[in-house]
């Protein structure tokens, strides 16, 4: 029973204390073997589809030069250090490291499989880069690179396929890598987008076993995006509508768009003391 002098924010503690307390209770004391959900998806997906639809629909090389065409309206310059997170099978890789002279590539996959494609595709594509080219595979949150010797960070279609507490530790982390003023750049499915809201409707149609026995599209808002960066200690800067043609695309002269929409984050600088 609630005593009446216990205010709003009493309440809400005592409710969060107590469901925190169930959590402990009901939750498993060891994962089972086997059991990282993103990992097997992830990995199964690599292994049975070709690396250009492993990836998702669409025109694999275009998809991959606008993503490029984002980074470079956001300042990305070729000297600097990126880390593609979740880069897939290389659609990004194969435009974005020609791109780079003297800065440095990081490529981050979950799945050992689809990082071997990307490998694959890049070395076929591009023997000698002028970068330095690095790949890892990652299967939680924590990034193995030096902390703020990063410049940006892009995700694109890689919290649309995970749920929001799992996109905010990520964001979370990414704070130690990224140097001040650095970048965050992700897309998503906000639902102010027709195809975002058909994404939801077909899921929605679906138990939730079937939802996560495979690869699912999690869609969103701006304003939950937002949040969620603020809290893991970022400041949103813009947004790119996904159903806008609002992308330069490098040696193209029409304006393209990504499908997705794509958020902009910054990492604050620290305060200057006098």
């Amino acid at each position: 029973m609630i005593r009446m002098a216990d205010g709003p924010q009493s309440i809400m503690f005592n409710g969060v204390r107590r469901m925190k307390s169930l959590l402990r209770r009901v939750a498993p004391r060891r994962r089972p073997k086997g059991a990282h959900v993103y990992e097997d998806l992830y990995e199964k997906h690599g292994r049975e589809l070709p690396p250009t639809v492993s990836v998702g629909d669409g025109d694999f090389d275009l998809i991959g030069a606008i993503e490029l065409g984002i980074l470079t309206m956001e300042g990305l310059r070729p000297e600097q250090t990126i880390v593609d997170f979740g880069c897939g099978t290389g659609r990004l890789a194969v435009h974005l490291i020609p791109f780079l002279d003297g800065g440095a590539y990081v490529g981050i996959d979950i799945a050992q499989s689809m990082l071997q494609k990307a490998q694959a595709l890049v070395s076929g594509r591009i023997p000698k880069p002028r970068c330095r080219v690095t790949w890892q595979k990652q299967t939680d949150h924590r990034f193995q690179i030096e902390e703020a010797s990063v410049d940006t960070v892009c995700a694109f279609s890689v919290f649309t396929h995970m749920e929001h507490e799992d996109a905010y530790r990520y964001l979370k982390a990414a704070q130690a890598i990224v140097r001040p003023g650095g970048r965050f750049i992700f897309s998503c499915l906000p639902m102010d987008l027709a195809a975002a809201r058909d994404v939801f409707v077909a899921s929605a149609g679906g138990p939730l076993e079937e939802r996560w026995a495979q690869i699912r599209n999690v869609t969103t808002s701006v304003d939950l995006m937002n949040a969620v960066a603020r809290l893991a200690g970022w400041e949103p800067v813009r947004w790119y509508r996904g159903d806008e043609q609002n992308v330069r695309v490098p040696g193209r002269t029409e304006m393209w768009g990504l499908g997705q929409s794509t958020c902009v984050l910054e990492k604050a600088a620290p305060p200057r003391h006098p």
